[in-house]
C-alpha cells in the first residue's frame, strides 16, 4: 500500500541519507580537492538564499575552522543587482538544492561570463540541473529529490555535504593530516548515528509541551555562531508550516531592540552550544523567563530543569548544526499537524508562476 511521504519521512531518512554522504564524499568531493589543491583558493564567495544560505551560515565557521579559508556569504539578487566580485574573490560556489532556484542560477552566471579566471562550483541535488551549465565543479548534495516543499533531508545533507567540503578543502591546502582526517570522520559518524535519538528527544518535549506550542502566537529562536544559521533555518521552517510570525535572532542582535516586544504570550526557543557564550545566553533566557512561561532550551549539554531539549552529548560547536536542526525540523511538522495545518494541501499555488523565484 502507498504511504503519502510528509516531512517526518524525511526526516526519518536522514540518519541513512547523511551515512551514505559521509561514505562517498572522497569520491564525490576529488574534482573539487584537486582543484583546491592546484590553485589554492582560499578566499570562497558562497551564493545562496532560503534553507541553502541557512544552511551556509550553519557550515561556515566549521569550513572556515578546519581549513583557514575565508568566507564571505551574499545573497543572489544582491549580488546581481548591486555587487562585484572582489579582487581577493578566488572561488564561487552557488547553493541550491533543487537546482531551480533562479536568482542563485543567474547570479553563477553572472560570475561565469564576467570574470574568467575564477573558479565556479555548484552544489545541488540535481546534478543535471541548469545550475551546473556554468560550473567548473560539481558537487552532488546526494539527497535525492525532495517532494515535499518544505525541505530537511535536503537541509541537512546541504550542511554535511559543505562541512566535508570543508575537509577536502583542507586536504588539498595541506592543512589536514590523515589521522586528523579520519578523527574528523569518525566523529561524523557518532553524530549521524545519533540522530534518531534526537529525533525521539523533540517527540518527547513536543507531547509534553504540546499545549502551549500549539496556541503561541508569536516565536523568536535565539542561536549565536555556528547555531545563528540553525536559528535561521527554525524561522523558515515554522514560517513555512506553523505560519505565525517567526524570526531567528543572533544572540546580541536579539538584545538591540527585537527584546522589546516579549509579552507573556511570547515563545523563545534558545539554542545553546557548548561554550562560554552559554552563559550570556542562560542569563538572557533566565530574564525573560520572568516575563513569559514560553521559554525554552535547545542544548547539547546535559539540563535537568525548565523547558529544555538536552541532546545530552559532547559535540564539537562547529558540528552541532548538524543535529540541532532536527529539533525544529521535528517541532515545525508537529506544532503546524497540531494545529490543524494541512500541509499537503499548497496554497499561493500560482507563486511560482507569477514570481519566476524557481525555474
Amino acid at each position: 500500500m502507498y504511504m503519502k511521504e510528509t516531512m517526518m519521512t524525511y526526516i526519518n531518512e536522514q540518519e541513512s541519507i547523511c551515512n551514505d554522504i559521509l561514505n562517498k564524499y572522497i569520491e564525490n568531493n576529488i574534482d573539487f580537492e584537486r582543484i583546491v589543491k592546484e590553485k589554492g583558493n582560499k578566499k570562497w564567495l558562497i551564493i545562496a538564499t532560503g534553507s541553502s544560505l541557512n544552511a551556509v551560515l550553519s557550515s561556515k565557521y566549521y569550513i572556515q575552522k578546519i581549513s583557514g579559508i575565508t568566507i564571505d556569504i551574499i545573497e543572489p539578487f544582491t549580488f546581481i543587482n548591486y555587487e562585484e566580485l572582489d579582487k581577493d574573490i578566488d572561488m564561487v560556489l552557488a547553493i541550491s538544492q533543487s537546482g531551480k532556484s533562479a536568482s542563485t542560477i543567474e547570479a553563477l552566471k553572472k560570475v561565469h561570463y564576467n570574470y574568467e579566471n575564477i573558479t565556479t562550483v555548484s552544489v545541488t541535488s540535481d546534478i543535471n540541473s541548469k545550475i551546473t551549465e556554468y560550473s567548473d565543479v560539481i558537487i552532488d548534495i546526494g539527497c535525492g529529490i525532495e517532494k515535499v516543499g518544505f525541505v530537511t533531508k535536503g537541509f541537512t545533507s546541504t550542511v554535511l555535504t559543505l562541512m566535508l567540503m570543508g575537509i577536502s578543502a583542507a586536504k588539498g591546502l595541506n592543512k589536514l593530516s590523515a589521522s586528523e582526517e579520519k578523527k574528523e570522520i569518525r566523529e561524523f559518524n557518532n553524530l549521524i548515528n545519533k540522530m534518531p535519538l534526537i529525533i525521539e528527544k523533540t517527540e518527547y518535549f513536543y507531547n509534553k509541551y504540546k499545549n502551549e506550542l500549539n496556541k503561541i502566537p508569536r516565536f523568536s529562536i535565539i542561536g549565536y555562531g555556528p547555531t545563528f544559521g540553525v536559528a535561521k533555518e527554525a524561522e523558515t521552517k515554522f514560517a513555512e508550516t506553523v505560519r505565525v510570525p517567526t524570526q531567528g535572532f543572533e544572540l546580541e542582535a536579539f538584545m538591540h531592540g527585537p527584546y522589546l516586544e516579549v509579552d507573556n504570550n511570547y515563545g523563545i526557543f534558545f539554542i545553546y552550544s557548548e561554550n562560554n557564550h552559554s552563559q550570556r545566553a542562560e542569563k538572557l533566557k533566565k530574564y525573560f523567563s520572568d516575563y513569559t512561561n514560553y521559554c525554552y532550551e535547545i542544548s547539547t549539554k546535559v539540563n535537568q530543569y525548565g523547558k529544555y531539549i538536552s541532546l545530552d552529548m559532547d559535540i564539537d560547536e562547529y558540528k552541532s548544526p548538524l543535529l540541532l536542526v532536527i529539533v525544529f525540523q521535528v517541532l515545525s511538522y508537529r506544532i503546524s499537524e497540531g494545529r490543524g495545518i494541512d500541509l499537503s494541501k499548497k496554497i499561493f499555488e500560482d507563486f511560482d508562476n507569477i514570481l519566476k523565484s524557481k525555474i
